[in-house]
């Protein structure tokens, strides 16, 4: 309908006419027509040459109306700024719009690292990138560089693997589909994706709490793994079994625990990855974890704890990467299966077990990435000759997602990268969200 821009214009006259000469006797008559439009500019805009017009008949009445007048110059606003809506309202959106005073809203469930609930107030024209600054804010970050590098999962127990939200999806076009597909069991997910500006920065007061505990949470399960542990020849540093100690007994008193763990506690703080070393009996390691909370561990409060773990975790080697499980990389240089990182530095490719780098691409040597279901080709090197990389990953379309994200804040923007390009027709045009296409293109 977007192409039918005389149509819109139309619908648009035809409401303000009727908002301009009402002579309903019903007594809500001006507020059902207000909201009316309200609901066709979460969706349409007037084109150029009515605009100036249609702006000023807003502002004009905005007195009499102030409440619904300002709802429509929002979603003038947002769908000016995002492109619209893509689903048609739902029977209870229109209810909900219909019988409430201003906005048709809704409190929304979401849930951060740890499983904890937080509610926003959302409405039909909220995006994505809307709840994102909200969470932020609630979650008073003191370095607000920091809001673009959270994102919002939507993941189901009964579905298909999770799916990464583009930031300018509407929740409620979103909140639809779940509707329509008879999706019920779904929960919207909220992690921190970008790792650009670190170290992190913590306030040690009373408002941080909230983001202490929101770090502390999503990044202990990630240590636990062993996914940013560098093991090289089935051996680790002493600098390093000393800090995963101090990791360990910190994780332990934040649990809130005293006294000293046993033995078999002291496992379950532990990467998996170093467990299996047979090099440090299970003895030395009890041993080294004990030391560390005598030394200075077992005189912190659990907050203290939590913030000394973050500081310490943020050290480590590999913090900061998004890895992705790679069943094979046609190189024969790189090891198959292995693992793809991403971080603010490029691509990486890790040994499956010990997480040595085995081969990288940094990003100024990209030449462009695609995605094809579940497999991955990438070009970089020389613009007239690049070379190429094909690798088959489970989260394909999360991967191009999370390297696109990084590369706009490096400042190379989808413009400026086609302008190096000499095949256009493999990529996206700025408007479009490769997070949703079955093929998907960054650069």
């Amino acid at each position: 309908m977007n192409k039918n821009r005389a149509l819109i214009d139309e619908i648009m006259c035809q409401i303000i006419k009727q908002l301009t000469d009402n002579k309903s006797a019903k007594q809500d008559s001006m507020q059902l027509g207000w909201k009316l439009l309200a609901i066709v500019l979460n969706y349409f805009i007037p084109s150029e040459n009515l605009r100036p017009y249609f702006i000023k008949y807003l502002n004009d009445n905005i007195i009499q109306n102030e409440k619904l007048v300002q709802l429509c110059l929002n979603h003038y606003e947002q769908t000016l700024k995002y492109g619209g809506r893509k689903n048609m309202p739902s029977k209870v959106e229109i209810d909900l719009l219909a019988a409430s005073g201003r906005h048709g809203g809704k409190r929304q469930i979401f849930l951060l690292p740890g499983g904890v609930p937080l509610t926003l107030k959302t409405t039909s024209s909220t995006v994505i990138a809307d709840c994102l600054n909200l969470v932020c804010e609630q979650l008073h970050m003191p370095n607000s560089l920091e809001y673009d590098e959270y994102s919002i999962f939507i993941i189901s127990t009964t579905e298909n693997p999770s799916r990464l939200l583009n930031p300018n999806e509407y929740l409620f076009d979103i909140l639809s589909e779940c509707v329509e597909s008879k999706m019920t069991d779904y929960y919207l997910i909220i992690k921190r994706m970008l790792w650009f500006n670190i170290p992190m920065i913590f306030d040690n007061n009373d408002k941080s709490e909230m983001f202490i505990n929101f770090m502390y949470h999503q990044l202990v399960p990630e240590l636990f793994e062993g996914t940013m542990i560098a093991i090289k020849d089935n051996h680790i540093s002493d600098d390093l079994m000393h800090q995963l100690a101090l990791m360990a007994a910190l994780h332990y008193r934040a649990s809130n625990k005293i006294g000293l763990p046993s033995m078999r506690e002291v496992k379950h703080l532990l990467p998996a990855t170093v467990l299996k070393l047979k090099n440090i009996r299970p003895q030395v390691w009890t041993t080294t974890v004990h030391e560390e909370l005598y030394s200075s561990v077992e005189a912190m409060t659990t907050m203290e704890a939590k913030l000394k773990f973050l500081t310490v975790i943020q050290t480590s080697s590999l913090f900061g990467v998004t890895f992705f499980p790679a069943q094979s990389v046609d190189d024969a240089s790189i090891r198959s299966p292995c693992i793809i990182g991403i971080s603010k530095s490029g691509i990486l490719f890790l040994d499956i077990d010990t997480r040595e780098t085995l081969f990288s691409i940094p990003y100024n040597d990209v030449v462009s990435i695609r995605r094809r279901q579940n497999a991955i080709d990438v070009k970089y090197g020389s613009l007239n000759q690049p070379r190429h990389i094909q690798c088959q990953v489970d989260r394909a379309q999360d991967l191009v997602a999370l390297a696109g994200r990084y590369l706009s804040f490096i400042g190379r923007s989808l413009a400026s990268a086609l302008e190096r390009k000499t095949d256009s027709q493999q990529f996206h045009r700025p408007g479009s969200t490769s997070c949703n296409d079955p093929t998907s293109t960054i650069l």
